[in-house]
């Protein structure tokens, strides 16, 4: 069983991966027969490896014909993330007025985090990092369900980033979320509500753009 819980580990890694390296491209088929081959293990725990990636919106599973990398609409994106900037506005309109230095200087820290991760070529803390960041002011604001709200929207939005954002060929100088993050920050340091209203729409509507621009080579 335990060696089962492992492979089952190792293809969801490896498969995860390749989507984020671009290896595996949004809409490409993905068979457990072709995993199983470069892996050498049997097709038991790639299946739940697949279904787990499938729960989680990294493949779509069709009957009778497989499993594919998942390809999110233009309109799903655009669902997801015009419903960010309700919710997140929404939480820096709570959370500006009782802004401390303390919640600056871990703003701070967080950016100095994302802007780490971006340097080492880390996706999976970028992602965690990033998270954070645009849970923060919901944390704040101390109501729980806007907070979980905002963490489901973010989870969402990480498939979206691992099927489609060019994280791995960026040059640092070109990085767009690390100048946008800082003029929320400024805003939040402030106490500037409609300045940092301004720019989470800015930065999330700026994000949006860029994921809804790529296209996979099998549309």
């Amino acid at each position: 069983m335990a060696t089962k819980k492992r492979n089952e580990e190792l293809a969801y890694e490896k498969v995860k991966r390749a989507i984020m390296l671009r290896r595996l491209l949004p809409g490409q088929r993905v068979t457990e027969e072709w995993v199983s081959q470069e892996m050498k293990m049997s097709r038991t725990p790639i299946r739940a490896a697949f279904k787990r990636m499938g729960n989680e919106g990294l493949l779509e599973i069709i009957p009778h014909r497989g499993a594919f990398v998942y390809n999110p609409s233009d309109k799903e994106l655009a669902d997801v993330f015009h419903l960010r900037v309700v919710l997140e506005c929404y939480a820096a309109r709570l959370a500006v007025p009782t802004v401390t230095p303390e919640n600056a200087h871990e703003m701070e820290r967080l950016l100095d985090d994302e802007r780490k991760a971006y340097q080492e070529k880390d996706f999976e803390e970028f992602m965690r990092v990033n998270g954070l960041i645009h849970a923060y002011p919901a944390k704040l604001s101390r109501n729980k369900f806007l907070l979980q709200q905002i963490e489901t929207l973010n989870q969402w939005s990480d498939c979206y980033l691992i099927l489609k954002d060019e994280f791995y060929t960026i040059p640092m100088e070109e990085v767009k979320s690390i100048p946008e993050h800082l003029s929320i920050l400024n805003a939040f340091r402030s106490g500037d509500i409609e300045g940092m209203t301004r720019a989470i729409e800015a930065h999330l509507l700026s994000t949006l753009d860029d994921l809804s621009g790529q296209r996979s080579v099998f549309n």
